[in-house]
């Protein structure tokens, strides 16, 4: 009886287009961007946005993939599924134990860039906090976090927005009343005395396009999505250029307001904006309200997905036989995965012990990688074995895509820290042997396609409609965004800047 009880009780479809580019671009616009991405400025000054950019044409194509994978395959776990379909079981292990690793470290991430930026905060009011470990304030919050996450999906996707949405406000002030204090003379018109070595700069852009890390995140939540043949390619289209919005405009105002000379200050700042402002003379007001838009924004809604995507593919991976069963349950008040969450949780706590932000940065840009080249693989066999799909949106010259994917991701991986690469190394090594000893002898999850996906309900004209005009009031604030992003560059060189 019980048994049958707890396989009827199904996660439910609530997020919508916001609260899924809620989820996605709060999951990448955090720990990258205001720790260790902008901390790359004091070594390559205004080229930064070069550097932002092709981060950006990086990600465009993996993220259009996704999102045909995503609308033909809207289940909970993502690259997991998609691997398990388009290849086979060894490669969506490894492509799921890589990204719980990879995101469950952005999270911890995002909560000691929390607690750094909060004590400059707090500090900013005379009051001391040094004496108090950056640690204990990440710990208490994944606590809250993870109290938020058991209470269901369709708050924690309300939560978020608000975070979001507050992230932007804070942005906005912060962004207009900063103008004034850029010296366009920084800018120097893209001039740089000496470039790092190759090898260096590989690693610098490797930080950097990790600021676009978890741009699939929605993808993860897919059994969770409102009309996913619409929401998902729409949120990952929209989300992947609002990152590249956000990352280029204060990555221009840090450039703009921090003379050169501090640069090598930046490079080791365990909160570039707040002391790059310090370092400038422009504290008080401007750092307050730049902490509260980034802690209170930016960080916690990171960190709230950060709980929420990793648990899924737990889900997943259990629900399948991965992991133990116990892990698939799903509580029947509030349909979420408890115990998934619950390990996602403690996986935080022991990873914000280390207190290094640029290992964990390392770790998790080189797993997701990792996991996008297995995506993109996926991507690839899903096509030659389910030619017939169903596939409401279709990327363009997708298979080019995908190959040149999976060359760049890999070139990329040959330059990243040989430190978190060995990490990497013995964590696959490590999935390889629980594979062998441990999934290989447990059942899969062995039902059609089609009765795996479900019936997936299709808008009346009336909410087609309605959706419709959704995305078509946040597409053009994404165009207006990226168009402004683009053009304050252009401005200093325009100007003559020296």
């Amino acid at each position: 009886m019980e048994n049958k009880r707890e396989t009827s009780v199904q996660m439910v479809r609530t997020l919508g287009l916001k609260e899924s580019i809620s989820m996605t671009v709060g999951t990448v616009v955090g720990v990258g961007l205001f720790t260790s991405g902008s901390a790359q400025i004091g070594h390559v000054g205004v080229w930064i946005i070069a550097f932002t950019f092709l981060a950006l044409l990086v990600s465009i194509w993996p993220a259009l993939i996704y999102a045909e994978m995503s609308a033909a395959l809207p289940l909970a776990g993502g690259t997991y599924n998609f691997a398990k379909r388009g290849l086979n079981r060894v490669w969506a292990n490894l492509a799921g134990w890589h990204y719980i690793v990879s995101v469950v470290a952005i999270c911890s991430g995002e909560t000691l860039a929390f607690a750094n930026y909060f004590k400059i905060l707090i500090e900013q009011f005379g009051i001391s906090v040094r004496l108090i470990d950056s640690r204990l304030i990440a710990i208490l919050l994944i606590l809250f976090f993870l109290i938020l996450n058991l209470r269901g999906i369709e708050q924690s996707g309300r939560v978020q927005t608000v975070f979001m949405f507050f992230f932007w406000g804070c942005s906005i002030l912060w962004f207009l009343y900063m103008i004034p204090k850029v010296h366009v003379e920084y800018f120097g018109g893209f001039s740089m005395n000496q470039l790092p070595p190759f090898k260096e700069l590989m690693y610098i852009f490797g930080l950097i396009w990790w600021c676009y890390t978890g741009f699939e995140t929605s993808v993860s939540l897919g059994a969770e999505v409102k009309y996913p043949q619409y929401t998902l390619p729409r949120s990952l289209k929209l989300s992947i250029f609002l990152v590249f919005a956000v990352n280029a405009i204060f990555q221009w105002f840090l450039v703009g307001v921090v003379p050169r000379k501090y640069y090598g200050q930046l490079v080791t700042a365990v909160a570039p904006y707040a002391d790059g402002l310090e370092l400038a003379g422009l504290v008080g007001f401007p750092i307050i309200l730049l902490c509260i838009g980034i802690a209170f924004g930016g960080d916690l809604s990171t960190i709230n997905p950060g709980i929420a995507a990793p648990a899924r593919y737990i889900y997943t991976m259990a629900k399948d036989g991965a992991l133990p069963k116990s892990l698939s349950k799903i509580h029947s008040k509030y349909k979420i995965p408890y115990n998934a969450i619950i390990l996602v949780g403690t996986i935080n706590i022991i990873l914000i012990a280390t207190g290094s932000i640029n290992y964990i940065a390392s770790v998790s840009l080189i797993s997701l990688a990792i996991c996008y080249i297995i995506g993109c693989l996926a991507y690839l066999g899903l096509k030659k074995r389910y030619p017939n799909l169903h596939r409401p949106y279709i990327t363009p010259f997708g298979k080019f895509g995908a190959y040149f994917t999976i060359v760049v991701y890999i070139f990329m991986l040959l330059y990243s820290d040989y430190l978190a690469l060995f990490t990497a190394g013995i964590l696959t090594i490590f999935c390889l042997i629980f594979y062998a000893f441990y999934t290989r002898h447990k059942s899969a999850d062995n039902i059609s396609l089609e009765e795996e996906i479900g019936k997936i309900e299709e808008p009346n004209n009336v909410e087609l409609s309605k959706i419709n005009r959704q995305y078509a009031g946040w597409k053009w604030a994404t165009i207006i965004a990226t168009l402004i992003a683009i053009g304050i560059y252009i401005i200093p060189i325009a100007m003559g800047g020296k």
